[in-house]
């Protein structure tokens, strides 16, 4: 019997240990705004100047990490307003502007619907006071894709902390 436990114990001690590695594994560093978070590890992420997109298995879900040159949220609305009418076609919120706190972190979400290219599409808008600068966090996709991994995302978007 004391054996039997001894094995159980060793074998509860390294399940954990691979579990703990492999959320370590999944958590992206973005130096840019001195931010983590986790993502799901069949997704993929590319940083090109200070630029983070995270992008689903099949390509028809990102969310893009950037910063804004703006000091203020404030300042980082004017200027998000500004790139949505030169990206989107018939911008329309969905939902109004809300602050949120984020693991310590200050900062506005909303929601949007427009066209790209011809082809609707969904926006979740976080604009977060992050430790460095003002972090944009978009996420974009189909309603349909948006529907079917919410729980992905809001895991994701949950996971943002500073380091």
């Amino acid at each position: 019997m004391k054996t039997f436990f001894c094995i159980f114990l060793f074998s509860f001690i390294l399940m954990n240990t691979g579990l703990q590695a492999q959320i370590k594994r999944n958590l992206y560093t973005y130096q840019a705004a001195q931010v983590e978070f986790w993502y799901p590890s069949e997704w993929q992420i590319d940083e090109e100047d200070k630029v983070a997109t995270l992008q689903n298995d099949d390509g028809s879900l990102s969310i893009t990490f950037s910063i804004m040159e703006a000091d203020q949220i404030e300042e980082a609305l004017i200027e998000l307003e500004a790139i949505i009418q030169t990206q989107l076609t018939q911008p329309n919120i969905t939902t109004e502007p809300e602050i949120i706190e984020l693991n310590g972190m200050m900062g506005v979400v909303s929601e949007l619907e427009g066209s790209i290219n011809g082809s609707p599409v969904q926006l979740g808008v976080f604009i977060i006071d992050s430790p460095q600068n003002v972090l944009l966090v978009l996420g974009m996709g189909h309603e349909q894709t948006l529907q079917k991994n919410n729980k992905v995302l809001d895991k994701i978007i949950k996971s943002i902390k500073p380091i």
